[in-house]
């Protein structure tokens, strides 16, 4: 038994060893972290994240952001705190449509726009299929978020 564990002891050496003499860009990985706290809700802008290094086999196969261009513009959905990695999860794309606040709805077929407010019943973002009541009629409808903010109908 203690060979097995002069082994191991061995073993560990000569791997920390490697580590250390391996060269540094190896080692390392340049992250995207805020260089404030954001807190949940905020928009995040370019200038609050910088680049930090990070050993390598710390991050390993870890789900977060590895880009800062992939975090300018998205929400964060829990406080970030400066330094620390950010986790894929801890950000969201822009709401553009959020419960319960009016928002417009646009039907179009062959010429024919109609023009509606709805409440939805859902908050969603670019693209995002979204549930609201028509205020006149109280009529539940499923229509697409679009870029300026309204719902579209009847694809």
């Amino acid at each position: 038994m203690n060979l097995m564990r002069k082994f191991a002891a061995l073993a560990a050496g000569a791997l920390a060893v490697a580590l250390a003499t391996a060269p540094a860009t190896a080692q390392t990985r340049l992250m995207p972290t805020p260089a404030i706290t954001i807190y949940p809700g905020e928009t995040i802008k370019e200038g609050v994240i910088t680049q930090r290094e990070f050993a390598a086999v710390a991050i390993g196969d870890l789900p977060v952001v590895e880009a800062a261009s992939a975090l300018i513009g998205k929400v964060a959905r829990r406080t970030l705190l400066p330094g620390q990695l950010i986790p894929r999860n801890a950000v969201e794309e822009a709401r553009l449509v959020e419960r319960g606040s009016p928002a417009q709805v646009v039907f179009n077929e062959d010429g024919l726009t109609i023009v509606a407010i709805a409440s939805p019943l859902q908050s969603g973002g670019l693209g995002d299929m979204v549930r609201a009541r028509n205020l006149d009629s109280g009529v539940t409808i499923v229509g697409r978020v679009q870029a300026d903010g309204t719902i579209r109908v009847g694809e």
